[in-house]
């Protein structure tokens, strides 16, 4: 049932699994640093000020670090998991940790396909493929196709699960 909060990267919902089109790596590392440098469980509204935004910026990257294993929230409390402290102490490099949770979630499970089947790709190419999927995160072509283009470059790059040459507006699976 929508909305009981279940569903993550590994879970077997019928939803694809979407990644927030908003947030980007660098907020979600900024969360698990001062969520593991304030302590074991903290305070969501605390952890919204000690962040310096209020709730409404903080929810999707909380959703977003949630989705990736990175923390867990509870009854308001927001605690990192293992993996997220595994991730904390991690000296660089830390998006690279998560290539496998990001090759389960869209548009990046797409993109990983479409470059196991072709030397390189457009962020149209996964576009199409997605939509034939009732996958979307805008109903408007160009700005859906923008917000992929976005998230892959944002996320799929410092993970390296991709290449993208900015010149020609291809992406290659690494």
């Amino acid at each position: 049932m929508a909305g009981t909060g279940e569903g993550s990267a590994t879970g077997s919902s019928d939803r694809p699994i979407m990644m927030p089109p908003n947030v980007r790596a660098g907020q979600v590392i900024g969360l698990v640093e001062v969520t593991g440098g304030l302590g074991s469980v903290i305070d969501v509204a605390r952890l919204a000020d000690e962040f310096g935004g209020d709730l409404a910026t903080l929810l999707p990257i909380l959703d977003t670090a949630e989705m990736l294993g990175l923390v867990k929230s509870e009854k308001g409390d927001v605690s990192l998991t293992e993996f997220g402290l595994k991730f904390q102490k991690a000296a660089k490099h830390k998006v690279r940790l998560l290539k496998d949770t990001l090759s389960k979630i869209e548009p990046f499970k797409t993109a990983l396909e479409l470059g196991a089947t072709k030397k390189s790709f457009d962020v149209r190419d996964i576009s199409e493929v997605l939509l034939k999927e009732d996958i979307r995160w805008h109903h408007r072509p160009e700005i859906n196709e923008s917000l992929i283009q976005t998230l892959l470059i944002h996320w799929a790059i410092y993970a390296d699960l991709l290449a993208y040459n900015g010149k020609t507006g291809k992406f290659q699976k690494i």
